[in-house]
């Protein structure tokens, strides 16, 4: 593997451009912000240093999104105090130097602690015992921490007893939600840590995320998510390559190459005995693969390796260089089954005399007595049938984008040539994913597949309990995860937007006023793509 390193130790934190890529919410592969939900509040929270990345890590877990107070969840009343579209404020004076880096919102259980400590005249083995009250949620031992804390706070007298009663309430209610703040800092240096790596050193960071994807809970979604996120960065994931037969995800000049252990139908056996082969016949003939023709690797080496691995290999462009059509390439390796093996010999022996299967079968069709390779009559008329069959194909030879995107999705799990979307007519779109991501952003028409769909139901407002729907959307250049579809036009195209279906999206950015932040788009008009 061609790979630049870096040292992670060696590393500060004041990247500019690493902390860009965090506030924009391109996370895919970034630890624990990768989900859609780490996504959308990346781009809320804007984090700049480790302390405000350890905090939107802990603010985007389920108990933290789930706590309500006055309406608005913890994660939200961070989110707007953070930006300034609300009022910071703290049940007591003293709370402040406490609560002042996490925007005034109980995030970290180490803060009811100091909080514990401060106010209540804790020493460390009652603050811890608080800690595992909050973090182990006993009830008998708050309990207990509750008379200790309150005794102690109407000792040193910053509080009075009601304001005691109802901090250490907020601290109780805060044992649903508050996350240990050295887990999160560690979290968030590891966060920080991928995507400098993914900022700095995007084919390495792509390559090595391939690799592991097996690890994911759904590998295969898994890859499809990286291949279309690589493409947001210009980065286009190819099949095995030719020139070095790599077993494993590899870097190879500059590009990202699969392997062919992540071919189905390949293993690691049929990899050895294929490149063994290959050898033997680089030697022989004095060219190296990648100079053959298909011709010169159907006679001399296709019935030397496995079959469902060459089929293979052939669907998913591992011979793309060559002028040959996929098609073309698997009808003549069946054509080439049908001979026999005397037969195939006779060609192997005969093959630099001609140019192509079609002369090379003319050449054997007579019987040996007339000087072909045909062991008698009937055989004879069974290679004239295959000429006439390779001169007159009885379907179409050339491969249509959606066939090979069946193959390729087939046989990797991702179509890497074509996206779904090109094989519809789509002149009406004005706007790809790419153009759109780098600034186009009015009078949009845009033609993707809907790869998912997630309904929502409005908790608030004046349009409480309506269904609205957001989309994540890709096409050839990329993957877009932010588009909107409010109650109004959600009910009017629910029908058509579903996942794996190919639709022209009509519409504007969505850029949000309240928190300065660029969400994707709005859909505005949907035309079903046929």
């Amino acid at each position: 593997m061609e790979t630049s390193t870096f040292d992670v130790l060696d590393l500060d934190f004041y990247d500019e451009k690493t902390w860009d890529l965090i506030c924009s919410g391109k996370t895919k592969g970034v630890f624990q912000l990768e989900s859609n939900l780490g996504k959308s509040w990346a781009k809320r929270v804007k984090p700049r240093n480790i302390e405000e990345l350890a905090a939107l890590v802990s603010i985007i877990r389920p108990g933290t999104l789930k706590a309500i107070q006055d309406g608005k969840s913890m994660t939200q009343r961070f989110v707007d105090r953070k930006n300034l579209k609300e009022e910071i404020t703290y049940l007591h004076p003293s709370l402040e130097p406490i609560l002042k880096g996490t925007q005034g919102v109980l995030v970290y259980q180490e803060q009811s602690m100091k909080i514990a400590q401060q106010l209540a005249g804790f020493d460390l083995q009652e603050a811890d015992n608080l800690r595992k009250a909050i973090g182990k949620k006993k009830a008998n031992l708050m309990a207990k921490v509750k008379r200790a804390f309150l005794r102690g706070a109407v000792s040193k007298e910053i509080l009075t007893k009601e304001e005691a009663e109802e901090i250490f309430s907020w601290i109780e209610k805060s044992s649903r939600y508050a996350f240990n703040k050295s887990h999160a800092v560690s979290y968030a240096i590891c966060a920080y840590w991928s995507a400098y790596a993914k900022t700095h050193y995007p084919l390495e960071f792509y390559c090595n995320y391939l690799l592991h994807s097996s690890g994911k809970p759904d590998p295969q979604q898994e890859v499809k998510e990286l291949v279309n996120d690589a493409k947001n960065s210009e980065i286009y994931i190819s099949p095995p390559s030719i020139q070095s037969i790599n077993a494993l995800t590899d870097i190879i000049d500059r590009k990202i190459y699969f392997g062919l252990l992540d071919v189905k139908s390949v293993g690691m056996k049929q990899i050895e005995k294929f490149k063994d082969e290959i050898n033997a016949i680089e030697k022989q003939i004095g060219k190296k693969l990648s100079d053959w023709s298909w011709y010169e690797f159907l006679i001399l080496v296709s019935s030397r390796v496995n079959s469902r691995m060459l089929v293979a290999l052939i669907s998913i462009g591992f011979f793309a260089h060559l002028p040959e059509s996929r098609k073309q390439m698997l009808d003549e390796f069946d054509t080439w089954g049908s001979l026999t093996k005397k037969e195939q010999e006779w060609a192997v022996n005969n093959y630099n005399k001609y140019k192509d299967l079609i002369s090379l079968l003319k050449k054997m069709s007579p019987t040996k007595k007339e000087g072909g390779a045909a062991f008698n009559t009937r055989r004879s008329g069974i290679i004239s049938d295959l000429v006439i069959h390779c001169e007159n194909p009885s379907h179409s030879m050339k491969d249509d984008p959606e066939w090979v995107i069946r193959t390729e999705e087939n046989y990797l799990g991702v179509a890497l040539t074509y996206s779904r979307v090109e094989t519809y007519d789509t002149k009406l779109a004005n706007t790809t994913i790419k153009e759109f991501l780098n600034g186009k952003r009015n009078g949009v028409k845009m033609a993707v597949t809907i790869s998912e769909v997630k309904k929502y139901v409005t908790k608030k407002g004046k349009m409480k309990g309506v269904e609205m729907a957001f989309m994540c959307v890709e096409d050839h250049t990329g993957a877009l995860d932010s588009i909107t579809v409010f109650s109004e036009k959600w009910k009017e195209y629910k029908n058509i937007l579903y996942e794996g279906n190919n639709v022209i999206l009509v519409g504007q950015s969505s850029k949000s006023k309240r928190y300065q932040i660029d969400d994707g788009m709005i859909v505005d008009d949907v035309i079903e793509l046929s």
